[in-house]
């Protein structure tokens, strides 16, 4: 810690054993040598500093004291812009490197680390973001990257959103985005959900946000060409006009993958359709979504993308997936499905589930994608 306020020369005992970093440290608001004070805050807060540190460290305190400037020959400098824990803080980072980086500090260690020209603690700051970043903090350190600019954080912080939307839009902190976090969000090439479910984000949005002309918005989202931040594993073999079985598989390969969706084939006359999704891991229910299908295509099987909240689906897990369609569809399905990749390999039958009949899939694919890595850290 910094040594506030602390006078005198510091004995040979307090310099026996220490590092060259820790030497440093102890002289950090320390009056020994000291050839400069800052009066800091509102208070004018003493703070004791070596102008050598200072000029070899940061250009803005090189041209302070060695230009023309009336700072040059003041012993007494007044800082009434920076609180003095904040200023001890970045002389802790002068003198050796070091600074305790939080989310309490982060905002105006980074204005002052510009202002002072300390380049490197502005990387440190950038690094602190990115490496912070989690899934139930991304919306908030997003919102607060508009001050900063930081690019790789923003492609971070998308990155997460894209890849499970439906999980950030229900969070608490959705509705708390700016404008432009949220044009951003609703403007990207690639998400792993459907128009109607962004179109749903925006309602939750602008419920919170009820000044705001939301037309633009709305644009962004119909005319933007978009694509999923996933493959489709798509089923094959042969079709028939069975009734579907609920669709049980399990990942017989060293592979985790992370389900955002599936494709049902149906066929129905009816304008909207009610497709309910359930989805079983060992027999316990660890899914449930309703989804109100806007049907545009009378004459003709087509295949509803539904997405739903990233599922983790576990090697040697028994998983099973139901549906329920109302009205009743012309029952249209795959019989004895298969999938073909290179590192998913799954068991698909319902001899999992105790039964050796063949199995009638109306589910076309699976939206998802395999994790690196085999572990769930």
């Amino acid at each position: 810690m910094a040594n506030q306020g602390k006078g005198g020369s510091p004995s040979p005992l307090e310099y026996t054993g220490r590092s060259t970093s820790d030497r440093k440290q102890f002289l950090v608001n320390n009056e020994f040598m000291s050839d400069v004070v800052f009066l800091v805050g509102e208070k004018k807060e003493r703070i004791y500093a070596h102008k050598l540190f200072l000029i070899a460290n940061s250009e803005y305190f090189y041209v302070m004291f060695n230009g023309s400037f009336k700072e040059s020959s003041q012993s007494e400098i007044v800082m009434n812009d920076v609180e003095p824990k904040i200023f001890l803080e970045i002389l802790r980072f002068v003198y050796c490197g070091k600074i305790e980086l939080t989310f309490n500090n982060i905002h105006e260690i980074y204005i002052h680390s510009r202002k002072y020209m300390l380049m490197e603690l502005l990387t440190m700051a950038s690094n602190f973001l990115e490496k912070s970043i989690e899934p139930n903090n991304v919306l908030k350190i997003f919102t607060q990257n508009r001050f900063y600019g930081f690019q790789f954080v923003d492609e971070k912080c998308l990155r997460l959103i894209r890849t499970n939307p439906l999980f950030y839009f229900n969070h608490e902190d959705f509705s708390l985005i700016d404008r432009e976090s949220l044009c951003l969000i609703l403007g990207s090439k690639k998400i792993n959900c459907t128009d109607d479910q962004l179109m749903g984000a925006l309602d939750i949005w602008e419920k919170g946000h009820q000044t705001e002309n939301v037309d633009e918005l709305k644009a962004i989202i119909k005319d933007a060409k978009r694509s999923y931040d996933c493959y489709k594993l798509r089923l094959f073999g042969p079709s028939s006009g069975s009734e579907p079985n609920d669709f049980g598989f399990s990942i017989v390969s060293e592979t985790i993958v992370n389900l955002y969706g599936i494709g049902v084939f149906f066929k129905s006359a009816a304008k909207v359709i009610a497709i309910e999704v359930k989805i079983w891991e060992n027999d316990i229910e660890i899914g449930c979504d309703l989804f109100e299908y806007e049907n545009d295509n009378f004459v003709t099987v087509d295949v509803a993308n539904l997405f739903f909240e990233e599922i983790v689906l576990i090697p040697h897990h028994r998983y099973k997936i139901s549906l329920n369609i109302t009205p009743a569809v012309e029952p249209f399905t795959i019989q004895n499905p298969k999938i073909h990749h290179d590192r998913i390999k799954m068991s698909i039958a319902n001899v999992i589930y105790g039964r050796c009949d063949s199995t009638y899939s109306a589910i076309a694919h699976m939206h998802c994608r395999e994790r690196t890595g085999k572990t769930l850290g």
